[in-house]
């Protein structure tokens, strides 16, 4: 008989320990609770983690669900490819950065308003403008597929002292402008219908005094958009320029013949004819024969300029000889400007015969050595100046070709 009571024991302590654990949805709901109930009681991550796996509730109590469980709780849900993309996988497009370039440069020039000629005529000819200019300095607006280009070009009008190029991406606050004005926008949307249903006088009021602030802040943001997107359009690029000590000491060599005082312009300021001119009727240009790989595209009465792919520069004029000076006397006005008044190291000078002279240096400009070359041909009434620049790679390869070029001149 003491079997029994023990049998009973042992009995009760079975049921107790197979009884469910008690549900802490069910005191809530007052029945048993579904998969996808237990699913939204559990961790947010966890009621998205994949097909099959175990989601552990807050009692400690695991439970298996597939794909069908999540659109039991959230028939709304979509899922696609990318939804389920693997992490640092390309599921977004790329945004396009938005740049704002800007440059400022301090370069050394023979004559700033020269110089400050140029620059001008650069920036119109890119498609740019003029934004201020005064006597030490200009500062231009230049298309940003331009921006490069425009600083080179700059850049060989002397010698560059100092460069600051900066780029500043506003790509963010173009994103947070277009939301703002996107919600500005609705906001308004939303105002103008409630307007159109509002029945009170005092509400009308209310919202048109809303729909006000609304407008002026969607007029802010629209002003702001505009702004950066000419800031973002076309650069900026701000020139300083400081005079050579050469030509403070010595500006000019005081002679009465402009021409001599103008030498080396194309090289030093980048003085050249910006435009093509066919020569006219009347006009009788100097006549030469160009390097083949030249091309003259302007011809005046007095003067004609060629240029090649390449960079290289002609410019041939002709000019009175005033009481038939000596080729000598012709030749040394020229060398004392170039080297006193350009700053022109002088590489050769000799005589070609025939009255004819050949001066030719290299100078330093934008960081890259140019050379340089002079032939004057003298007849009894006429000085003829033959100036040929550029790159001293490129120049070196057509030197020969170029002193055949001068030698050809007729006078």
């Amino acid at each position: 008989m003491r079997i029994a009571p023990l049998l009973v024991v042992l009995f009760l302590f079975a049921g107790c320990a197979t009884s469910p654990a008690p549900d802490p949805i069910a005191p809530i709901t007052g029945r048993s609770p579904s998969t996808a109930q237990r699913a939204r009681h559990a961790a947010p991550d966890a009621a998205f983690a994949g097909v099959g796996e175990s989601v552990v509730t807050g009692s400690g109590s695991e439970i298996a669900f597939d794909t069908a469980d999540i659109a039991s709780f959230a028939p709304n849900l979509e899922l696609s490819e990318a939804d389920i993309a693997e992490p640092g996988s390309d599921a977004l497009a790329p945004i396009r950065r938005e740049i704002i370039y800007t440059a400022e440069l301090e370069v050394e020039v023979i004559s700033a308003a020269e110089a400050t000629r140029s620059v001008q005529k650069l920036a119109e000819q890119v498609g740019g403008y003029l934004q201020e200019s005064d006597s030490r300095s200009i500062t231009v607006r230049v298309p940003a597929t331009q921006f490069d280009a425009s600083i080179d070009r700059i850049a060989s009008l002397g010698a560059v002292v100092e460069r600051s190029i900066s780029a500043s991406d506003v790509t963010e606050e173009m994103l947070d402008l277009g939301i703002r004005l996107e919600n500005a926008r609705k906001t308004r949307d939303r105002l103008l219908d409630h307007l159109a249903r509002s029945q009170k006088i005092a509400d009308t009021l209310k919202i048109e005094a809303e729909l006000s602030r609304v407008s002026e802040t969607i007029e802010e943001i629209e002003g702001r958009v505009r702004f950066m997107r000419s800031q973002i359009a076309m650069s900026t690029i701000t020139v300083s320029w400081i005079g050579q000590t050469s030509v403070q000491t010595n500006p000019s060599l005081g002679v009465p013949f402009r021409w001599i005082d103008e030498l080396g312009d194309g090289l030093v300021a980048g003085l050249v004819e910006p435009m093509t001119r066919l020569p006219r009727l009347l006009d009788r240009p100097p006549r030469f024969e160009p390097p083949s790989d030249f091309v003259r595209y302007f011809s005046s009465r007095s003067l004609v300029e060629a240029l090649s792919a390449d960079g290289l520069r002609i410019k041939v004029r002709r000019h009175e000889n005033h009481d038939r000076g000596a080729l000598s006397f012709w030749k040394d006005l020229a060398r004392n400007q170039l080297v006193d008044s350009r700053g022109l190291a002088l590489s050769e000078e000799r005589d070609l015969g025939d009255d004819r002279a050949l001066i030719r240096g290299t100078r330093e400009l934008g960081g890259q050595n140019v050379d340089y070359m002079l032939v004057l041909i003298r007849s009894a009434k006429r000085i003829y100046s033959f100036e040929a620049w550029g790159p001293k790679p490129a120049f070196d390869a057509h030197a020969t070709a170029l002193e055949t070029s001068a030698k050809s001149l007729r006078r």
